[in-house]
């Protein structure tokens, strides 16, 4: 192995990591930017300077074509002028785009290892949107590239190799793909095939591809995404485990005079302000970045669309080391209708979410926020509902069970609760449960623990959710036995009425109960 890769911190499948070769290091996730290997509007060492870049992709095929000879004497870093990471594409995206490319998949390999490429790729033959016959070809043809190369470089191979995964949305194919490529010692995975997805709205089909994917390859291993894109796609391109993803979109969009922002793209002619403090945006109006021409305008666009992605990277990374990645995805699925049907589809995985609940922390340094029905879906609340489904609720065989709100819980001291409960009820043995909450009942001894204690939501996802939480109370005092139930109201309600309705449902299900509702 040449490169390591180190989890440090993990939220759903996202994780915080550090990626480690040749002595240099840089902390995942992270936004790849891709580099013109023969001119740069912004030249990667200024990306390193003013924006912490570490990691860079580059063209290998375009830098054979045009420099050649060249390449090899000065190698990769000279020429792209960048100390970090550089990792090279062999033409991939060539053959997407043109059919084909005239290098052989040894020649590329050669010049990648002779340039002093520190991450490289294998000649393959992206997927894209093929019909079936088409993509076993690209398959086909990607695993014969890579066998090729890999016997071809043996052991002394001084790059670190990535293997590109092709198949698009064939998981077959995309299985086949990576059973080839457990037999060979891959420091990394690549995912390719996206861009075609991306340029169609259809991020639910992206979702499928990138779940299959890392659910299927080492945990232990990076994958990197090729052509991630708009940094609105970001966010949920690491929480579904991609540890690295490139996009050419911030000097593309700059020649189309198009100006990102994290929820979507502006036209400049749509702009009458800045919504951003860059180094651009802040030294001049929108105005001014109008009237800017050529390659000043293109230049200035390029900039601050790189400060938008790597902006978006931090931001992911501090969601990640909270524990609120998901929350920061419910906001960004929201910049767009088809982003919002990815995220839903994501939901409705059941072997994906299976994974990310596994991979969430079961404690975090900050309390949930639930907004609405969706919130519920995330694995914390998943993996809490499944507990209280399991836990023993009546271990003393006690006959009462008081129910008393759970903002109480948060403010009178548990020995004057206590005290108040014996003293309206007239009983010394009972268990109690906090009502209030869109899981259902709350035993009191749970109510101090994570996340039940630390959780936050609007009145409206108790009205959203109110028949199901009633449901599960029903389920609750049912398990416990209890023959006797008393709903105490002590200050406001959680919603208007809410009482009212929690005793109706009760008595209604638990016919064999004694249902009483104290004032």
């Amino acid at each position: 192995m040449i490169a390591s890769f180190e989890i440090r911190y993990k939220d759903l499948l996202g994780r915080i990591g550090l990626l480690s070769l040749k002595g240099k290091t840089v902390e995942t996730p992270a936004f790849v930017p891709v580099i013109s290997p023969v001119s740069q509007t912004i030249p990667p060492a200024e990306m390193k300077r003013d924006f912490g870049c570490g990691l860079v992709i580059t063209n290998s095929f375009i830098m054979f074509k045009k420099m050649g000879v060249e390449a090899v004497r000065r190698g990769v870093h000279d020429v792209i002028g960048f100390d970090g990471i550089v990792a090279t594409d062999s033409g991939g995206f060539q053959v997407l785009e043109y059919g084909d490319v005239d290098v052989t998949p040894l020649e590329i390999a050669r010049f990648q290892e002779d340039i002093g490429s520190d991450i490289a790729i294998p000649l393959d033959r992206p997927t894209g949107l093929s019909r079936r016959a088409e993509a076993e070809k690209t398959v086909d043809d990607t695993l014969a590239n890579v066998r090729a190369t890999m016997e071809y470089l043996g052991s002394g191979r001084r790059a670190a190799w990535a293997a590109p995964i092709q198949g698009g949305l064939y998981q077959d194919l995309v299985e086949r793909c990576i059973e080839e490529y457990e037999r060979y010692d891959f420091d990394l995975y690549t995912l390719g095939s996206p861009t075609p997805l991306m340029e169609s709205y259809l991020y639910d089909k992206l979702v499928t591809m990138i779940s299959y994917t890392r659910r299927r390859i080492d945990p232990g291993k990076p994958l990197h995404l090729f052509g991630a894109g708009h940094p609105m796609l970001f966010a949920l391109a690491a929480a579904l485990g991609c540890d690295t993803f490139d996009s050419a979109a911030y000097i593309l969009f700059a020649r189309e005079g198009r100006y990102m922002v994290a929820e979507g793209t502006f036209r400049l002619e749509q702009l009458n302000y800045l919504p951003c403090e860059c180094r651009v945006c802040s030294s001049m109006s929108a105005g001014e970045l109008k009237n800017l021409t050529g390659d000043e305008r293109v230049k200035a666009l390029a900039y601050h669309n790189l400060s938008i992605c790597f902006r978006e990277v931090s931001i992911i990374k501090q969601a990640v080391w909270e524990g609120r990645l998901f929350e920061l995805l419910e906001r960004r699925a929201r910049s767009h209708p088809s982003l919002f049907q990815a995220f839903r589809h994501m939901l409705s995985d059941e072997p994906l979410m299976e994974l990310m609940e596994l991979n969430t922390p079961i404690s975090k340094r900050r309390g949930l926020f639930l907004y609405d029905l969706t919130s519920l879906s995330r694995p914390e609340v998943r993996r809490a509902v499944r507990m209280l489904d399991r836990l023993e609720v009546n271990r003393r065989g006690v006959g009462s069970a008081i129910l008393i709100p759970r903002r109480v819980v948060n403010t009178k001291p548990l020995d004057s609760i206590m005290e108040k409960l014996k003293t309206v009820t007239g009983l010394e043995r009972f268990e109690v449960f906090t009502y209030g909450s869109p899981l259902g009942l709350i035993p009191l001894h749970l109510s101090h623990t994570y996340p039940f204690s630390q959780t936050v939501f609007p009145e409206t996802l108790l009205e959203e959710c109110e028949e199901w939480a009633f449901k599960r109370a029903v389920e609750t005092l049912r398990r416990g036995g209890f023959t006797r139930v008393y709903i105490l109201r002590w200050g406001s309600e959680p919603v208007r009425g809410y009482l009212r309705r929690l005793h109706s449902y009760l008595s209604t299900e638990l016919r064999d109960v004694d249902i009483q509702l104290l004032r």
